[in-house]
């Protein structure tokens, strides 16, 4: 762990959600060719997916075998109704799910970073890959928003030193990040499609 003093996680994680809150924008303009602004591709943090679909009115499709892909069909027909799935909304869409990206360390060989990660959820024909693979399943980016907690931001540093006052972001990536992913799930509710 990063420190040995006692960290208010619940503080922590209602700063997040709050930070994030300020991010939301819908996926198409995410997706457009300059989302590099938006998001650099040397970033690295957590992320949340929006959606406004009926989901209980559409088809989606057969998985394929061995795939990695979401079952999202399997997850809104066990899940719907039931008390702790998440019920954050933001003007007409809902949370349905939240993640994690970026590096331990940026070298010259690295390439994959929190923007990576993102656009894997939109576009992924990889079959190990996890993803929600929103647009190869044919689904309406607009019916969609992203919204983003990016530990490079020095806005966030502030929310981050109380997790390291050193301010270490390599350490607070590669240590709590993942913590970050479910603690905010503990404190605001599983987004229904995150299968763990």
């Amino acid at each position: 762990m990063i420190s040995k003093t006692l960290i208010d996680f619940k503080d922590v994680i209602e700063k997040i959600h709050e930070a994030q809150k300020s991010t939301i924008m819908p996926l198409a303009e995410y997706r457009n060719k300059n989302s590099t602004a938006k998001l650099p591709s040397k970033s690295r943090g957590l992320y949340w997916l929006w959606c406004k679909t009926d989901f209980q009115n559409i088809s989606f499709g057969p998985t394929k075998n061995g795939s990695a892909h979401v079952p999202l069909d399997v997850l809104i027909n066990t899940r719907t109704g039931l008390e702790h799935v998440c019920k954050e909304e933001h003007e007409g869409f809902v949370m349905v799910y939240n993640g994690m990206g970026g590096f331990k360390t940026w070298g010259n060989k690295s390439t994959y970073g929190l923007r990576a990660r993102i656009n894997q959820e939109c576009v992924s024909n990889n079959i190990k890959t996890g993803t929600l693979n929103i647009e190869s399943r044919g689904f309406n980016r607009e019916d969609w928003m992203v919204s983003l907690f990016n530990f490079e931001d020095k806005k966030n540093d502030s929310i981050l030193r109380s997790l390291d006052p050193n301010l270490d972001k390599d350490k607070i990536y590669v240590d709590l990040a993942n913590t970050l992913e479910v603690l905010w799930r503990l404190h605001y509710g599983m987004p229904i499609f995150c299968r763990y």
